[in-house]
């Protein structure tokens, strides 16, 4: 998988959390700034050095501010790039401290703990991110603009967990109902996968 493909994959799976609007907190501009010359290496993320370089800054920025969810977010980019899932499940579970309801931080979670071997504690956050996708959806306009997020990630909780079928259900009406070409197709490549085959996908080994 390309540096743009794998890029886009990750923000597909997990643009919910940082659009969501929690108590207003002043971020310390010092921690900001780090933030955005950690930002400006994900043009070189092939190169490990930068990687590490952006976690180095962004760590710096988080302990300033221990509250900077940004700064917290932006790590996972650049330790799954590295495959240091270990150090990526810590950061993702400071997130959910932060955003206890974001389904999505519950999905890359489980993702994460894929990725270590624990399929224990993946079960419980897919598990977990259902729940909290279908309670949503259940109150949701379907033109809502969050409507067929919530419902994609609804359908990668099922895949996850083994309820394919169910899940090939809603991809194909999101598939049919879609006018966006681009969401469209990225709808199409879920479709159909088997749990491994997501997890190959995500990966880049597809």
């Amino acid at each position: 998988m390309t540096t743009l493909k794998f890029i886009k994959t990750f923000l597909l799976i997990a643009l919910y959390s940082c659009g969501q609007h929690s108590a207003k907190n002043t971020v310390d501009p010092a921690a900001v700034e780090l933030n955005y010359k950690a930002m400006t290496l994900v043009a070189f993320i092939d190169n490990a050095d930068s990687s590490k370089k952006a976690i180095s800054l962004l760590n710096k920025a988080t302990i300033i501010d221990s509250n900077y969810f940004l700064g917290h977010y932006n790590k996972l980019l650049f330790f799954n790039q590295l495959k240091q899932f270990d150090k990526a499940v810590l950061t993702v579970n400071k997130l959910i401290q932060l955003r206890p309801s974001a389904h999505d931080l519950y999905l890359t979670g489980g993702i994460l703990y894929e990725r270590i071997g624990d399929t224990v504690s993946s079960k419980q956050y897919f598990t977990k991110s259902l729940t909290i996708c279908t309670t949503v959806l259940d109150t949701m306009s379907v033109t809502n603009r969050d409507n067929d997020m919530l419902l994609t990630n609804k359908a990668a909780n099922l895949i996850m967990l083994g309820y394919q079928q169910q899940a090939n259900e809603i991809l194909k009406k999101l598939y049919d109902n879609q006018t966006d070409e681009e969401l469209k197709l990225n709808t199409l490549l879920m479709m159909n996968k088997s749990k491994k085959q997501l997890l190959e996908f995500w990966s880049g080994n597809q």
